[in-house]
């Protein structure tokens, strides 16, 4: 297997522990708090992750770059967990975690309308079998 494959399903598997950890914490607290602890006991690891970086994190992101990444940062970490915990809490991980990976069929609509990406058959066949898994899962009731 390749390095990148090893790199996208280590994320895989590493993305496919939060739902149901998530889940079993937030009887107990709030989407919103859940967020920030998060996002906070993340800090130490990314200091340490820029601490090892060979050029200072000033020099290492070009101003242009650095608009993206900080939109990047708002949508995904912030506003996304929120709302992926909060479906999470109504659904259920089961359920609230195909909807919510259902994010390459949007990936690949965004990619193909502002990147101007070439989508390919597979492509195109994978992203409608999310969009028939999506449907089969939500037609089942909460468990």
């Amino acid at each position: 297997m390749l390095y990148g494959e090893c790199l996208a399903l280590t994320t895989a598997l590493l993305w496919g522990t939060i739902p149901v950890v998530v889940r079993k914490a937030l009887p107990y607290s709030s989407a919103s708090v859940a967020v920030l602890l998060g996002l906070l006991a993340s800090v130490p690891l990314l200091c340490l992750v820029f601490s090892l970086h060979p050029r200072p994190v000033t020099q290492a992101v070009a101003p242009q770059a650095a608009v993206w990444f900080a939109t990047v940062g708002i949508t995904g970490p912030c506003l996304g967990r929120v709302f992926n915990y909060m479906g999470v809490a109504r659904l259920g991980a089961a359920r609230a975690t195909p909807l919510i990976n259902s994010s390459p069929l949007l990936t690949t609509i965004l990619a193909l309308v502002f990147l101007r990406e070439q989508i390919t058959m597979k492509i195109l066949l994978g992203a409608l079998c999310i969009v028939a898994g999506i449907v089969v899962l939500s037609g089942q009731r909460r468990a």
